[in-house]
Parts: structure tokens; C-alpha cells; sequence
């Protein structure tokens, strides 16, 4: 049986296409350009549009959740606002999704400037959401060029499991 999986803040796929062999349920994307992409590679899959709207309810359950939400406001390279930022503020949207969804696994990406973000409170009040939803978590680090892509990009991934789901799925 394939891991159901549920992606938000999709872009054009690029968590979905690293999974490979998944069973797609369901996106949340709002850039059209990027929809356009979504549909064209998974035109049977649903995509929910604005994460802020979705009626968790509504959607079927899925073993896994996965994306980042915006980094503007986290990022080095940005005005740093931090997890009250009018974008990254969306985390908290992945976070009602994990309390009502109760997905066995989530996998969250974001840069590396979220670490340091309001003086590290922003990655401490984010990963204390986390686990007062249910998981256990293992984060990283990771460094595109470690993996044989050409460019200088950190970001770090959270990895959440339920109580009593098997670890060695990642």
C-alpha cells in the first residue's frame, strides 16, 4: 500500500517529485503559474487552493504532510519579522492541519535563517507546536550541495512521527 500524502504550499511539485512512488491526495497551492505545473503533472489530484480556507474535514485522511511555508519573513535576506510575519505566519495554517488531520508523518522545510529568527524563539515556539500536536521530531540541517545540486542552499527539515509510528518509513 502506497503513503497517502498531502502537500501544501506545493509550488510546482518538488517535494512530491522527490518522494517517487506516493499516492498524492491532495495539494494547497495559490500561485497560478505553479497550478498551472501542478495540474499538467497530477491532473487527478485536488488542489485545495489557499491553506488558510481549507476545511481539514472535508479532505481525506493522508499518512503523511509535507511543505514549508513562505520563508520571506524568516529569511536572512528579508526584514526578519518571523513567525508574525504577514507570510510566514502561515506556518501556523500546517500546524491546524497537523491537529486536525493527525497525519502518521509530516516532513517541514524551511530556511535556515528560521533557526535564528526573533533570537531563535521563532524555531523553539514552532517546534513546541509540533510536539504539543502529537509528534515526536527529528530536525536538520541539510545543504543542497551535499546531495550533487550545484548550488549553496540550506534549509532545514523537520521530520515528525505519530506515537507508534514505525521511524524506519524515512
Amino acid at each position: 500500500m502506497k503513503l497517502k500524502v498531502f502537500s501544501t504550499f506545493t509550488g510546482v511539485g518538488g517535494f512530491e517529485q522527490g518522494l517517487g512512488d506516493v499516492d498524492l491526495i491532495g495539494v494547497s497551492e495559490i500561485d497560478k503559474y505553479a497550478s498551472q505545473v501542478l495540474r499538467y503533472h497530477y491532473p487527478n489530484v485536488p488542489n485545495y487552493g489557499d491553506i488558510a480556507k481549507i476545511d481539514w474535514g472535508k479532505v481525506p485522511n493522508f499518512d503523511l504532510l509535507t511543505g514549508g511555508s513562505p520563508c520571506q519573513n524568516f529569511s536572512i535576506a528579508g526584514k526578519r519579522e518571523g513567525i508574525i510575519g504577514s507570510k510566514s505566519r502561515f506556518v501556523w495554517e500546517y500546524v491546524r492541519c497537523l491537529r486536525e488531520k493527525q497525519p502518521r508523518y509530516f516532513i517541514f522545510e524551511n530556511v535556515k535563517g528560521l533557526l535564528s529568527s526573533r533570537g531563535g524563539w521563532d524555531f523553539a515556539n514552532l517546534l513546541t507546536a509540533f510536539s504539543e500536536s502529537g509528534y515526536s521530531l527529528w530536525w536538520q540541517v541539510l545543504n543542497a550541495k551535499d546531495f550533487g545540486v550545484p548550488q549553496n542552499r540550506e534549509r532545514i527539515f523537520v521530520i515528525g512521527f505519530r506515537e507508534g509510528s514505525p521511524k524506519e518509513v524515512f
